[in-house]
């Protein structure tokens, strides 16, 4: 029998589930913002909606650009190969963060494209990762990003269709968002304004596309829009034999992760050290809980009082099937009690057998005993339901005894004070 409410087996199964749970909570904890991937029907990277730049980021790695979704410090990642896009940043009013971290961008990356906002959307209520709905922004938030850039120009939204001219393919958009009146050098544009332009300004190659629906999911696959997109890459220098990295940036649409010590434990080669330190600490830990505290003694050989000694025997008894053996034993010892404490002045010449029966048949008992030495006769030492057998037949017997030598102790006074 186990002293716990578990077996052995069952508590290590719920140590190890325990153990499990304990450590999955603690990847998650480190690694779950970086290894989910950000659920979005906006127009970002992780956004799969109408207005997403999902699909342009497939494409570019679908052609072999080194891609890299930055989540962190976008600035200090850039160098003076990589190619950086910012696509529809959302800049807070003022000084805010948001405004410094695109001032940074456009600092220290020699390889630029920025391309200006233009919609927003609200989630559909059936499909909460697609937009059910879209609209224009206010004029003033691309506007914003121009400033941003210090650059000339100013954004409208061309109603009317004028011809394309540049040294890009034509594009397919519907009332398209430009610059109009800008300095930078057109790429592509109409009478109206810029929709690609370039400018090279303090060692900085910056390439402007005013309207993201050439680039955003609805748009992509439209016409030249596609090859449109790669050709800016390509001006750039990114593409072809060039291994250039292009840096996507998502921290200016709120999804900047906080980097961690204990998520850099767990990347190589740091994590060939950690894993090291794990295995000691869990062989550690397993002496540990082998040794814990004083050396417990060991049980005594024999326990003391009658119980373990009847205990021992019955468990003997059971082990080497004596069962009929023991049945029989304790019938005859019964019939001694009987006759020990019913024997009364008379004749001494009668056997244990006769004398007890004669004494059961007196008392009315004659039947119980007859049937109590057939099934002493009988009991089965092994097989199925023996044991339950023997220790109904040892209940019977008890109950007889009981019986017969109930009042025994009262008639031998008696008798005994009559002889006197």
């Amino acid at each position: 029998m186990s002293d716990g409410p578990f077996t052995k087996k069952s508590a290590g199964a719920l140590v190890g589930v325990a153990m499990v749970s304990l450590l999955a909570a603690a990847l998650l904890g480190i690694f779950g913002d970086v290894l989910s991937e950000p659920a979005s029907f906006g127009a970002d990277v992780y956004s799969r909606s109408a207005i997403g730049h999902r699909a342009f980021a497939e494409l570019l790695k679908a052609l072999g650009f080194p891609l890299v979704i930055s989540r962190h410090r976008t600035a200090e990642k850039m160098n003076g190969d990589a190619v950086l896009i910012v696509a529809e940043p959302k800049l807070e009013h003022g000084s805010g963060t948001h405004r410094g971290f695109f001032d940074a961008m456009t600092r220290f990356s020699s390889r630029l494209l920025v391309v200006l906002p233009k919609r927003a959307g609200a989630p559909d209520p059936a499909h909460p990762h697609w937009v059910g709905a879209t609209e224009l922004l206010p004029v003033s938030e691309p506007q914003q990003v121009v400033d941003a850039l210090e650059l000339e120009g100013k954004v409208i939204r061309s109603t009317h269709s004028s011809p394309w001219r540049g040294v890009l393919p034509t594009p397919s958009l519907s009332d398209p968002q430009l610059l109009e009146d800008s300095d930078l050098e057109p790429l592509l544009a109409t009478e109206d304004g810029v929709l690609v332009g370039a400018s090279t300004s303090n060692g900085t190659y910056l390439i402007v596309l005013a309207d993201p629906d050439l680039i955003a999911s609805h748009g992509l696959g439209t016409g030249n829009n596609s090859l449109i997109a790669v050709r800016m890459l390509e001006r750039l220098g990114a593409g072809g034999s060039a291994e250039i990295p292009v840096v996507l940036d998502e921290t200016l649409h709120g999804y900047s992760v906080e980097p961690s010590i204990f998520r850099e434990l767990f990347r190589f080669p740091l994590s060939l050290a950690t894993f090291q330190a794990l295995v000691a600490a869990a062989l550690l830990s397993w002496a540990a809980l082998v040794r814990f505290g004083r050396p417990v003694r060991a049980p005594a050989a024999l326990g003391p009082g009658k119980a373990f000694l009847v205990e021992n025997t019955a468990d003997l008894l059971l082990y080497g099937r004596h069962l009929n053996h023991a049945v029989s034993a304790y019938l005859r010892a019964a019939k001694e009690t009987v006759a020990h404490r019913l024997r009364l002045p008379g004749d001494r010449a009668d056997t244990l057998e006769r004398w007890v029966a004669r004494m059961a048949a007196a008392r009315g008992k004659g039947q119980a005993l007859a049937a109590l030495n057939l099934l002493a006769e009988e009991q089965p030492n092994e097989g199925r339901g023996s044991e339950q057998s023997a220790v109904r037949t040892a209940q019977a017997i008890y109950q007889f005894r009981e019986e017969m030598t109930d009042g025994a102790d009262r008639d031998s006074r008696r008798h005994r004070a009559a002889a006197g």
